[in-house]
């Protein structure tokens, strides 16, 4: 529909719209922001009475500082995300570690405080866009900016970020960036002091929150050049700011960082793209798929590891696709930022997002995840919205009255916006449940995740974890066996998986210690070698190492693996208590492997009453 020529400037107050020379300014409606966080809250309502899961204990339940509470906050400044993982991975994220002391601080050990918190997180973050969205593309009524960010707090692959108590990292990563680009907006068209300020410490708290915050320094010319910016040495100048906040963060890191106690291993499991023959063809691959799950996001999984996924040549058809798609893009996308047209803006934020995930993968040989579509996805729905505009020809330029007439040309929009909303929040709701413990998350997935051999993995230690307390013999039995079976299907996919072999050498302890006998602990012990021998960072095949010498009477073997555990993992607080108990009471600190000067037999020195 043809706009009438507006002049002068005004404000319609009956419209609630601005008029200022040719174009028209709407309001931000802050009402309708309130209802998509609460839209938001209420999609994820559901899991706030979930538990702990997967890299929750590195996060919270066995992350010792975290349980200092405020207290703790000093040493969380300086650890690896990982710290208690007995890796280092150089991922400094203490933001979200702090928010954790401060709730155990006043709730101790609740999950469901977590989760309440992590779904508000999402409904701020939510409200946010909204007001982002809205600021940006003001000559547009509020609808416009409504539907996109409605669609984004429905989509389903966000499930695992909010669902996840450890995905808090890139909630708060989200939820500062995004409050950062609107503040960074605000201060450009006011140039008042305080908004810059509240967007430089949003910034530097998105950086505390996860590291890949950093493509938010390219987030703001484009934020600025969209808002009317026509000059590039002036959105220079407006980026210089966060430009220094960035340094000063990596500053502070180099400052207080552990980087001289950095501990990684070879883990083809979680980065399994590693070959450089494969690293890049392989990311291009993954591209197809990341289009591929925003569009029709089903079926859906907490892990996308060796080999749910697995890594191609550039002999494999997907790969050139996805290149020649990925190129295409691009430049298109750089075509119409230059335009400063809408399908520009959502492009260039699909893209500039879409860097740490695939630097991730090119780099590292990093798996897939669904986290790693949390920012993009925003670009996505964008993109959703254009379309259905496009097709229906809604005008969303035109303002919004009392009359009826008004809205009339959003009467073919409607029905189609709420049909794809629909879709998103039962597959969100729905999939909420999956996330509720560790029998329904590996549970359902596993019925996707044949292929994943870290999927069947946590599929098999949930069982022998259920069978190290079960009390009945039969039951113990019959959940030692569905344990070993999807184990043994671990290290059919990945041989020699040191994890899995961990857990195939601990159903044996849990065999052995019900019922006693030489082949069970022969057994145990075998798989815990071998999965040292795999995966020599694997401290609790040492610490397991050490229950079964000791239960047989070999206290100066057990001191030596304590001691071994100890070195990889210092901070597990059961090896410190077992290495303070064989000083104290058996005078044992042993350093050197007794079992060098003899065969090794374990027959030797079984003995069973």
């Amino acid at each position: 529909m043809a706009q009438k020529k507006l002049t002068g400037s005004k404000t319609n107050k009956k419209n609630m719209k601005t008029v200022t020379g040719n174009k028209p300014v709407f309001k931000v409606n802050y009402y309708l922001g309130l209802l998509l966080a609460l839209i938001a809250f209420l999609l994820y309502a559901n899991g706030i009475s979930h538990g702990y899961l997967l890299d929750d204990s590195a996060a919270v339940t066995d992350n010792n500082y975290v349980q200092q509470g405020i207290q703790g906050i000093p040493k969380l400044l300086t650890t690896d995300f990982w710290h208690f993982s007995a890796v280092r991975l150089g991922y400094y994220r203490p933001l979200p570690l702090i928010t954790f002391a401060i709730e155990y601080q006043f709730f101790g050990l609740s999950p469901h405080v977590s989760h309440f918190n992590n779904v508000l997180f999402f409904a701020i973050a939510v409200f946010f866009l909204f007001l982002l969205l809205s600021k940006l593309f003001s000559g547009y009524n509020p609808l416009f900016p409504f539907i996109i960010t409605l669609l984004f707090a429905a989509h389903p692959i966000h499930t695992e970020i909010v669902d996840n108590i450890k995905g808090r990292d890139e909630l708060l990563s989200f939820l500062n960036t995004i409050a950062m680009l609107y503040f960074a907006l605000r201060y450009a068209e006011s140039k008042k002091t305080g908004f810059l300020v509240t967007g430089l410490l949003l910034f530097y708290l998105a950086l505390m929150s996860k590291e890949s915050a950093i493509t938010g320094i390219l987030l703001i010319p484009l934020v600025l050049w969209y808002s009317g910016e026509k000059s590039f040495l002036a959105l220079a100048k407006k980026t210089l700011p966060f430009l220094l906040t960035i340094i000063l963060f990596i500053i502070q890191k180099k400052l207080l960082f552990e980087t001289k106690h950095l501990v990684t291993q070879i883990d083809p499991v979680n980065y399994p793209y590693t070959a450089v023959a494969v690293k890049y063809s392989s990311a291009f691959m993954l591209f197809l798929f990341f289009l591929r799950i925003l569009i029709f996001p089903h079926p859906l999984r907490y892990d996308y590891s060796y080999n749910q996924i697995p890594a191609v040549g550039w002999d494999s058809f997907l790969a050139l696709l996805g290149f020649f798609v990925f190129i295409g893009i691009l430049v298109y996308t750089i075509i119409e930022v230059r335009k400063r047209s809408r399908i520009g803006y959502a492009l260039g934020f699909f893209y500039i997002t879409l860097i740490p995930p695939l630097v991730f993968i090119m780099t590292r040989g990093g798996i897939f995840a669904e986290r790693l579509l949390f920012f993009p996805s925003l670009g996505f729905c964008f993109l959703v919205a254009l379309l259905l505009e496009k097709i229906t020809r809604s005008d969303f330029t035109r303002p919004l009255t009392a009359r009826i007439e008004s809205y009339k040309g959003f009467f073919f929009i409607a029905p189609l916006i709420l049909v794809v909303f629909a879709l998103y929040s039962f597959k969100t709701v729905d999939r909420n449940k999956a996330w509720n413990d560790r029998l329904s998350l590996y549970g359902t997935d596993i019925k996707t995740g044949k292929n994943s051999a870290q999927n069947q993995l946590h599929y098999g230690a949930y069982w022998l974890r259920i069978a190290q307390v079960e009390k009945d013999s039969v039951k113990r039995a019959l959940y030692i066996g569905k344990g070993l079976t999807a184990l043994r299907q671990a290290v059919t996919i990945l041989p020699g998986f040191g994890d899995a072999l961990y857990w195939i050498g601990f159903a044996y302890e849990v065999k052995a210690f019900a019922h006693p006998d030489i082949k069970t602990f022969d057994s145990a012990r075998y798989y815990y070698n071998y999965s040292l021998e795999r995966a020599p960072s694997l401290f609790m095949s040492y610490y397991h190492l050490a229950n079964l010498y000791e239960w047989i009477g070999r206290f100066d073997v057990s001191s030596y693996f304590y001691n071994q555990a100890h070195d990889i993992s210092p901070e597990y607080l059961p090896v410190i208590k077992k290495i303070k108990e064989m000083k104290e009471k058996r005078g044992l600190d042993v350093r050197t492997n007794p079992l060098t000067r003899t065969n090794g037999n374990l027959n030797d020195y079984l003995h069973f009453k």
